[in-house]
């Protein structure tokens, strides 16, 4: 594992800092709040776009600098110390990468130009998000239509979907298991905003961002809108789901990090009994905790970010990571947020972002107790030569 950063992607994370440093100051964050009425940071997104960031992992025929995950990564990291909400993981990550992953030329060279210039926003729909149940149902199916499916229901949680332009739609087997139509089905499909047969319905997600879901009356998806079905399908759902972790775990360091570090000033400036918090056992000790966990979740990150630039197989790496966003957002944020004591629910206080945020990669990754029969059911499927290579 070489854990260095090259001097190109340490390039990109600096001058990116300086961007988030000017935009994303506690100031800033609060004037592009849900309570503000604004729910994207317009300046930020414009200056990441004009900086080439979302081109990141993309060829240059569609405009991109042909990097990849890891660097964009190093973006999201940043995003989460300044809790900056922006649809980077959402619409770059796990849908245009995934776009760009599959073998529809035509649609790459029709949608991938606009998210990289900025313009598009596009948001990933499932049935499900984080880890899937065994037997979960979902109240999304598709059948079989022509050369194309037909989807009735509702999906389940979508990022920003409200201010998409378009949908990365992901079906997986059994989705519709009390349909006996369809209930083979594995398909990724684009769906422009607008399509007939769809519905947004809005939401507010834990972090204040925009979320929401779609409901589907007989919505069509035409052949030219499929991005893979069938076992090609099934790949591209797994690597969507590997890249949506790793950025998760990405995002989730930033957030605790930098909460950590503002817990830390708090603490050692606040006074009490004529000491500073911070010089008390207990509250050392909570901080120290917390801090294992961050540095845990650190180190499984980048563990997957040395698989990612290795190009070996992410299963368990991802999944480890993901263990960790749910871990160490459980217990890091709800220490950060107990430690500075009554102040932290004082919403013109920061310190609360970061508490709501990192509980929203927590559920997104899926809660503990799912990432470990994850990894568990990974572990019992694995051969003798994966749980070597698993142990390097």
């Amino acid at each position: 594992m070489d854990f260095n950063f090259s001097e190109q992607q340490r390039e990109i994370q600096d001058s990116m800092e300086r961007i988030f440093a000017d935009l994303c100051s506690d100031e800033h964050i609060k004037r592009v709040a849900p309570a503000s009425g604004s729910v994207l940071h317009d300046q930020l997104w414009r200056e990441l776009a004009a900086a080439g960031i979302f081109g990141l992992p993309f060829d240059e025929r569609f405009g991109g600098l042909e990097l990849g995950l890891v660097e964009l990564c190093l973006i999201l990291e940043l995003q989460g110390r300044s809790v900056a909400p922006v649809p980077l993981l959402s619409s770059v990550v796990e849908c245009a990468m995934t776009i760009a992953d599959g073998d529809n030329e035509a649609l790459q060279q029709t949608v991938l130009p606009g998210v990289i210039s900025g313009e598009v926003i596009l948001s990933p729909v499932s049935t499900y998000h984080g880890i899937q149940r065994e037997q979960q149902h979902s109240a999304l199916a598709a059948i079989r239509h022509n050369d194309g499916y037909r989807l009735t229901g509702r999906s389940g949680f979508a990022p920003w979907v409200g201010a998409a332009k378009g949908y990365v739609v992901s079906l997986s087997a059994g989705s519709d298991a009390e349909s006996d139509a369809g209930s083979d089905v594995n398909v990724v499909a684009f769906i422009e905003a607008g399509h007939s047969g769809i519905e947004v319905v809005e939401q507010q997600a834990i972090s204040g961002e925009p979320a929401g879901y779609l409901r589907f009356d007989n919505c069509v998806i035409e052949p030219q809108q499929i991005i893979a079905d069938g076992e090609a399908a099934q790949r591209l759902q797994q690597s969507q789901q590997h890249r949506r972790w790793i950025g998760l775990a990405a995002l989730q360091v930033g957030v605790l990090d930098a909460g950590l570090k503002r817990t830390a000033a708090y603490v050692s400036e606040r006074k009490q009994f004529g000491r500073a918090l911070g010089s008390f056992q207990a509250v050392s000790q909570q901080a120290a905790n917390a801090y294992m966990e961050i540095e845990s979740l650190r180190s499984a990150y980048w563990r997957a970010l040395d698989d990612v630039q290795a190009d070996t197989d992410l299963s368990m790496s991802a999944s480890v990571a993901a263990y960790w966003v749910a871990q160490a957002g459980h217990l890091a944020a709800h220490t950060e947020l107990h430690l500075h004591g009554g102040i932290g629910q004082d919403l013109d206080y920061p310190i609360h972002r970061y508490f709501l945020w990192a509980k929203q990669c927590e559920r997104y990754a899926g809660n503990r107790t799912q990432c470990s029969l994850n990894i568990g059911r990974q572990l019992m499927s694995a051969d003798a030569k994966q749980l070597e290579q698993l142990c390097l």
